[in-house]
């Protein structure tokens, strides 16, 4: 049997997925070990996350065979710091997920020239609401987003920094000049290839990259003080990355998991997608030309070939998936299964704010904690368990108006993918609130079936962007009920929340 494999490596799972004529005939996973030094500090072994990949490598071709090729597709933001020369890790990968930085973030965020962007980008802002032609340029939308730039717990320019002042090995191989970086791809695909690459999509995540001049930041790189020759060249998503050491297998392409994602929904300027897992992504593709982000919205590339690059709008819910599962560990549900029965038993309407882990897109308020209003002594299980959810889907629908207005592309249909668009309830929930149609791919790993399509494509030498093949689409929620009542009070409970922090 003629099949691509797609190595899909998530923060929770790693997965390796057999995709034969447009279809899932075998898939293989394992879970790392996440390591909590302290509070707040997540990570992983990258010799583990290397070892576990050769071993799904080496159980798919013994079950089905030697594949055509291989595809990455994987979380992003994570940083490995190794030594070339070695091939050892210079310490744990510190994973998107870590909040260590958090006193690095607020030195490097005064500093002059980060003050002095945020003021720059604000002024050419405002001047763009007389004459918007200036956010039409390449120039004016860079500027335009510097009023929004500020360094985050994921941005990989911070943990460098974290291991440079930190780690011993770190900076004495620094100083030697045999430390190199990467995001979990760049480890993944050194250590079968023996080259040292990213791609524009994974490149894009790390804070560290230049999207509107495909580059990687001057500007940024002399502020935090880290040494260009460290970071991987960046390729484009058409190019393949080499042979795999051992196994006479090319690895095709190199793909972030939302940008995978978004590739599987469209790509066409205005395709938008919704991939529901831990938190929620959304994601709308602007076409050729970057736009300026806004707050909580982030301009990245969706896809770079030779020939073409398509950008994207980013915003992300910090707790959907997460807040199920709270959901699961206070014994309100078993699974996820028992959505459907709490909203057919609910009679009570509780208002839920989900800011389990801060407040992100389009606030971004990290302080702000979760909150439940509208409680009295009739209040049953089954309310909160809906008013959790169409809180998830509100905070959905918050984003999608924010992505709209900011990007000033209409929204006809969002794709959803992800755990959470197992729930019919929920995607209901989040049509009704943004008044969009929400259609659900057969596959939810959309993450996974757009680095097959892409492996395809570069297999047989065809254009990403030409060759692209519509999703099968399971099921279409279309909005039913305007809740307009429901949002305008969850909208003020909102505001006194926020008020309150």
């Amino acid at each position: 049997m003629d099949y691509f494999l797609v190595l899909d490596v998530g923060t929770t799972n790693i997965k390796a997925l057999a995709f034969s004529q447009g279809e899932l005939v075998a898939d293989f996973e394992e879970r790392p070990k996440p390591y909590y030094p302290h509070p707040g500090w997540v990570e992983e072994d990258p010799k583990e996350v290397i070892e576990i990949v050769y071993k799904l490598l080496d159980k798919a071709e013994e079950e089905l065979g030697k594949p055509l090729g291989i595809a990455l597709t994987n979380q992003r933001s994570s940083t490995v710091l190794w030594d070339k020369e070695t091939g050892e890790p210079l310490y744990n990968m510190i994973t998107w997920q870590d909040t260590r930085t958090e006193d690095i973030i607020e030195n490097f965020s005064s500093k002059f020239m980060v003050r002095f962007g945020n003021t720059l980008g604000k002024v050419l802002n405002i001047l763009s609401k007389v004459l918007p032609f200036i956010r039409d340029t390449r120039k004016g939308a860079y500027i335009i987003t510097l009023a929004y730039v500020q360094f985050g717990t994921t941005h990989s320019s911070m943990h460098l920094r974290w291991l440079m002042e930190n780690v011993p090995e770190a900076k004495k191989a620094m100083e030697k000049g045999s430390a190199i970086f990467g995001t979990v791809d760049s480890w993944i695909s050194w250590n079968l290839t023996g080259r040292h690459v990213t791609d524009y999509t994974n490149a894009s995540a790390t804070g560290l990259f230049d999207p509107f001049y495909l580059k990687w930041s001057d500007n940024i790189t002399k502020i935090v003080e880290i040494p260009k020759k460290i970071l991987p060249q960046v390729v484009p998503n058409d190019t393949p990355i080499g042979e795999i050491k051992d196994y006479n297998l090319p690895l095709l392409t190199v793909i972030a998991d939302q940008q995978a994602s978004i590739y599987t929904a469209g790509v066409s300027k205005g395709t938008t997608k919704m991939t529901n897992g831990t938190g929620t992504f959304i994601d709308i593709n602007v076409g050729e030309k970057p736009l300026p982000g806004a707050l909580g919205l982030y301009p990245m590339v969706a896809l770079g070939t030779k020939e073409h690059t398509l950008y994207l709008l980013e915003g992300s819910v910090i707790t959907s998936g997460s807040a199920v599962e709270w959901l699961v560990d206070v014994g309100l549900i078993k699974d996820y299964s028992e959505i459907s029965t709490a909203f057919a038993e609910s009679e009570n309407e509780v208002i839920f704010i989900p800011a389990l882990s801060g407040l992100g897109t389009p606030h971004i308020r990290p302080n702000v904690k979760g909150t439940i209003f509208d409680i009295t002594r009739g209040t049953k299980r089954a309310d909160l368990v809906k008013g959790m959810i169409d809180g998830i889907a509100m905070r959905c629908a918050e984003i999608i108006d924010h992505i709209e207005s900011n990007s000033k592309i209409k929204i006809e249909k969002i794709m959803a993918d992800g755990g959470l668009s197992k729930s019919d309830e929920f995607l209901q929930s989040v049509a009704d609130l943004s008044l969009k149609d929400i259609m659900r791919p057969k596959y939810l790993n959309a993450s996974a079936y757009g680095a097959y399509l892409l492996s395809e494509a570069v297999y047989s030498h065809r254009d990403l962007i030409a060759s692209w093949k519509p999703p099968k689409i399971e099921k279409i929620f279309r909005p039913m009920n305007k809740r307009s009542e429901f949002k305008k009070k969850w909208k003020k409970r909102l505001k006194t929340v926020i008020e309150a922090y």
